[in-house]
């Protein structure tokens, strides 16, 4: 009988501990998948607020992009239409939605021929800042110091746009407009000699610009003597 009450406590002491067990391994594995539970709630919450980032992004990128080609193709319009106060305002809007484009900010060609209706426009201060500007932005394109060499020569500043021409045509020596209006601004400073050497440079570059030499002002006397 003691052997049959002791086998039998013993049966309740292992079924008790077996229950025990069994109790904890349903606990644990309950906190697992709470874990794993959290752990893809705060997953997708992550992919879900990075699609809706990248979504805005996009939308706002794209809206500025399509407000700059829109103003950039009207001021491109009223230029041809010779109204060149009227595209000041049009490239400026144009320039103040490429830059909230965020990735593709500059637009080297916007600010140059927002300097051409200013130059244009008689606003040659403005002009001279915004070819300046250019400058900065693409110093590896020549229109840009052609450009503000003309403004310099347009204000009868010889003296600068001689020397904007010279820094130039050390990076685009074969650039036959830098040329052209250093042929200028040496004939406006009294050097003949240099004008005429400029202009047949540029003439040799660009033929076309013989027939522009006869029109300007500035090489009357310097284009008579290409023929000597």
């Amino acid at each position: 009988m003691n052997n049959d009450s002791q086998n039998q406590e013993d049966n309740l002491i292992n079924t008790s501990k077996s229950d025990d067990t069994s109790t904890q391994q349903h606990e644990s594995d309950e906190n697992t998948i709470e874990e794993q539970s959290g752990s893809n709630k705060t997953f997708r919450f992550c992919c879900m607020t990075f699609c809706i980032v990248i979504t805005i992004v996009f939308i706002w990128v794209w809206h500025h992009q399509t407000q700059f080609n829109d103003n950039y193709r009207k001021a491109s319009f009223l230029m041809r239409n010779g109204d060149p106060e009227q595209a000041i305002l049009a490239y400026k809007k144009a320039i103040k939605n490429k830059n909230r484009t965020i990735f593709f900010k500059y637009a080297p060609s916007a600010y140059n021929n927002l300097g051409e209706a200013y130059m244009f426009a008689d606003q040659y201060d403005q002009a001279i800042t915004t070819f300046k500007k250019v400058i900065e932005i693409e110093p590896d394109i020549p229109e840009g110091y052609v450009n503000l060499a003309t403004v310099y020569l347009r204000q009868n500043e010889p003296m600068n746009a001689r020397e904007i021409c010279k820094h130039a045509l050390q990076s685009f020596p074969n650039a036959a407009l830098l040329h052209y209006n250093l042929s200028c601004a040496y004939s406006l400073t009294n050097e003949p000699i240099e004008s005429k050497k400029s202009l047949i440079q540029a003439i040799e570059l660009n033929p076309d610009l013989q027939e522009l030499a006869h029109k300007e002002d500035a090489l009357k006397g310097i284009v008579t003597q290409l023929s000597q």
